[in-house]
């Protein structure tokens, strides 16, 4: 199903002594680029993080925030070695009274000196952490694919609309050919002659000049081109697979087509379609940059 790359989404979860929120907000971008600002203590997490927002996002720039509020869940634990403590303190007050050193040992020492207090984590804390953030990111990432979901059927409505805003141009402008070619031949005609009075038949420069005339004036084949691309975009968006990309290049190719048939076209009415054509695709790009 079709999806915008914008979206915002907010999942809170209770916990028996705090809660934890979780924020996702996703915007536009070429590829898939994820920011990730976790708790202290679950950078190891990011890995799985990413996998799972993975699954459900596939294009975009989308930024995650996990706060939690529970202080007395706290998953480090500050552990002091008290023993290693007081065998510093007995040595170093040892040491002070053999060199005459005057003062006593202060707890700011021995705070200086190595191994006394280390930091580590309680496993069962951070499991039990874990869980609940990766909870609270599958509620958000459900959000946020139905804001995004929603805003994806938009854009495909209006890409859908534009489109038929094409046809009917294109439709327009077939029924306007027999009577601008007719208009053309008198021209062409005109400037035939110019072009190879009083000169040979057989003047090759003449009959190649006259010869880019004719081509330069059939419009058929951009015709053609431009109603097989239509045909691509709407099958593009019936797909259930993420087709901004597709989108965007088939853009490139309606822009194309409809340069080529403006530049060859000359006749008032048929020029007044392709600029409603241009306007059309311009809208349908705009909007493709926008889907994942």
């Amino acid at each position: 199903m079709l999806q915008s790359m914008t979206g915002y989404s907010r999942a809170t979860r209770r916990l028996p002594d705090g809660s934890v929120t979780v924020e996702l907000r996703s915007t536009n971008h070429r590829y898939f680029e994820l920011s990730q600002r976790l708790p202290d203590g679950l950078v190891s997490v990011e890995g799985q993080v990413a996998q799972l927002i993975r699954r459900h996002l596939r294009r975009g720039r989308v930024e995650l925030t996990v706060s939690v509020q529970a202080p007395h869940s706290a998953i480090r634990r500050v552990t002091v070695d008290e023993a290693l403590m007081q065998a510093y303190h007995t040595r170093l007050r040892a040491v002070a009274r053999r060199l005459g050193v005057r003062g006593d040992v202060t707890l700011e020492h021995l705070l200086s000196l190595p191994q006394l207090v280390s930091v580590t984590e309680d496993q069962t804390k951070r499991q039990a952490l874990w869980a609940d953030i990766r909870r609270a990111i599958q509620e958000a990432l459900r959000a946020l694919v139905a804001m995004r979901r929603a805003e994806g059927r938009r854009l495909a409505a209006d890409i859908r609309a534009q489109a038929g805003t094409i046809a009917r141009a294109l439709g327009a402008i077939r029924r306007r050919l027999p009577q601008s070619a007719a208009q053309q031949r008198q021209r062409l005609q005109a400037r035939l002659e110019d072009l190879l009075s009083g000169a040979p038949s057989s003047t090759l420069p003449h009959v190649q000049e006259a010869l880019a005339v004719v081509r330069d004036t059939d419009i058929n084949e951009e015709l053609v081109r431009l109603e097989s691309h239509l045909t691509h975009l709407r099958q593009a968006l019936a797909s259930r697979e993420p087709v901004g990309k597709k989108l965007d290049f088939i853009a490139q190719e309606l822009t194309r087509e409809a340069n080529t048939l403006g530049a060859k076209a000359d006749d008032a009415a048929v020029a007044r379609a392709v600029i409603e054509i241009k306007g059309a695709i311009e809208r349908i790009r705009e909007q493709a940059q926008n889907l994942e």
